[in-house]
Parts: C-alpha cells; structure tokens; sequence
C-alpha cells in the first residue's frame, strides 16, 4: 500500500466542436445490454496509443458531466491530462440525459457493466491503445470503479475510486445523515446514535415501500458492500478520501480498509486524504453551505496528487 503525505460496436460519430487545435470533441452512442447509452469522447487529433480515461458520476437523476458534473470534469480532468495525451470518454448513466433505461432501477453492478460497455466501445477505436484505459469514479461512481477493477481487471490498466464509499450501503447512509446532525448541532455520540437508527430504518422501509425515484435507487443497492471486491482487484488502484467529505469520513473509510484487508492494505493501492478539501474536493468545511461551497476553489494539492499518480501508473 502507498499513502501519500496527509495534514492530519460505433453507433454514433460525429464531431461537434474541436475545443483545441489539437482537440476532438465527439457525440458518441454505444449499447449496453438493451440499453443505448450517449456520451461524449474527446481525443487528441492526429495521435496514435492514446491512452483512455473513462470517467464515472456519483448519484442521482441530474449527475451528468454536462450539468453538475461539468465544472469539476473540466478542472479535475480535461485541465490535468488532455495536454499530457489522455483522452476522455464520458457518458450519461441509463435514464440521464438521453441514454435510455432508469437510474434509479440500477444497482452498482448494472452500471459497472455499463462501464464495461464503454471499454468495448473504445476498444473498437484504432487509435486508442486499449492496454492504457483507466476508470475512475466521483462518489457512487467511485463504489462501481471499484467493482469494474473486481470484475473488468483484465480490461483496465488502473482504477481511481475519487470521494467514493469503501463500506456498505447502511453505512454509508449512516456517514450521510451524521453529518447532517453534527451540522445541526449536536454531540458526536448523538449524532452517531440518531444517524444510525435513521439509517437503518430507511435500509428497512424502502425495501418495503421505495415511493421516490431516490427510495428506489436505495432499495437497488441497500445490501450493497464493496469488500469482496476491493480483495479482488489486483490493478493499481486510487481511494482519495477528503478530511471535510460529509458524505464519506476518511477515518471511517480507512478504519474500514485495515479491516477488510487485516494483514495490511495490498501494495497496488495507493491511499490518500486531502486535507481541507469537501466531497468535491474543494477547499471547504463539512458544514460550509452550498451556496458557500459552490464559489471554493478546487483543492491543488488534490489536482497535484491525483495528476502525478495518474502519470505514473496510466
């Protein structure tokens, strides 16, 4: 294990805009299973063996890198690694934008497979050299990068699970709902207590009665837990954790790993927190509005950190 140092088939093909001289930004299709899933691919132009970044949004109906997503994708990823000779393909997750099926009817699985399909897509493309494709993923995403480097080893090259969960569905739901009681203003004891009693009720009444679209996604991946396939992948893999992250406490995170893995963390993972950084790696506090968050600056030592690491290892 590495630690970084802490403070504390083609369907569619059609070119829509070129944002450099030397860059292709295209409209892209491909199939997944029954579904027809849109994205977009940028590749540099006129190169060979370019090696690939598939990128993978957290939850939720408007998690798309062309609305909530487009800032961060912009600043995190096109910024960092187009001008290194990365290329990057995104895509809408089934039921966002125009890809079809329902977001809140998949589980992590089915949208690791979709992850799957995005590889096969880029495997039919000449120029990309298909032993140099990593999949990373925000958030959700993170927990189904994680189970494309588990099940899809043999088709990446490296996995980066970015402010992703490495514990269970109920506790990460736990993570969530004590930091909403911390921020409200209660003991950490009482937080913790409440938080979890919540937890596991919601756990056990969506699987009842999931009335909103959210409830149903919940129930498609309340018995989620990613530690089977965290022991199963063998590529060099990235957890960035952030020490403001109100969604997935890096202690918790850790806590989780050593127990997951009791003889030690394996070598092909490389652990890091960001100190002073949220769950979108900007420099704000756990309880910072959004309107507050929204105007921060994205944390540099992670842009440093996650570039150097995807140089070295994609």
């Amino acid at each position: 294990m590495r630690f970084f140092p802490v403070l504390l088939a083609i369907i569619a093909f059609t070119p829509i805009q070129s944002i450099a001289q030397d860059l292709l930004r295209t409209n892209i299709t491909f199939e997944s299973g029954r579904f027809t899933l849109h994205g977009e691919l940028l590749l540099p132009q006129n190169s060979d063996s370019i090696p690939m970044i598939i990128f993978l949004v957290g939850s939720g109906e408007n998690s798309s890198h062309r609305t909530i997503y487009k800032d961060f994708v912009e600043k995190n990823l096109e910024a960092l690694f187009i001008e290194e000779g990365y290329g990057i393909l995104y895509f809408d997750k089934r039921g966002v934008g125009d890809s079809e099926g329902r977001w809140q009817r998949s589980n992590i699985y089915d949208r690791a497979d979709d992850a799957k399909a995005a590889i096969d897509y880029l495997k039919t493309i000449n120029s990309v050299d298909t032993s140099r494709i990593g999949v990373f993923g925000h958030s959700q995403g993170g927990w189904v990068a994680q189970v494309v480097g588990s099940l899809y080893r043999n088709d990446v090259k490296v996995i980066a699970s970015i402010a992703g969960p490495v514990y269970d569905a109920e506790l990460h739901l736990t993570n969530i709902y004590n930091s909403e009681f911390i921020c409200e203003g209660e003991t950490k004891e009482k937080a913790f207590e409440k938080a979890s009693k919540k937890a596991q009720s919601d756990i056990n009444w969506v699987s009842v009665f999931p009335l909103k679209k959210a409830w149903r996604q919940l129930k498609e991946i309340s018995d989620f837990d990613p530690a089977n396939d965290l022991r199963r992948i063998t590529d060099p893999a990235l957890f960035v954790f952030a020490s403001n992250d109100h969604m997935v406490y890096p202690g918790w995170a850790l806590t989780t790993l050593n127990e997951t893995f009791p003889e030690g963390v394996p070598d092909n993972f490389t652990l890091s927190v960001i100190p002073g950084a949220n769950h979108d790696l900007k420099n704000a506090g756990m309880c910072t509005s959004k309107e507050e968050a929204d105007e921060a600056f994205y944390s540099e030592y992670f842009q440093t950190t996650f570039k150097s690491w995807v140089l070295n290892h994609l």
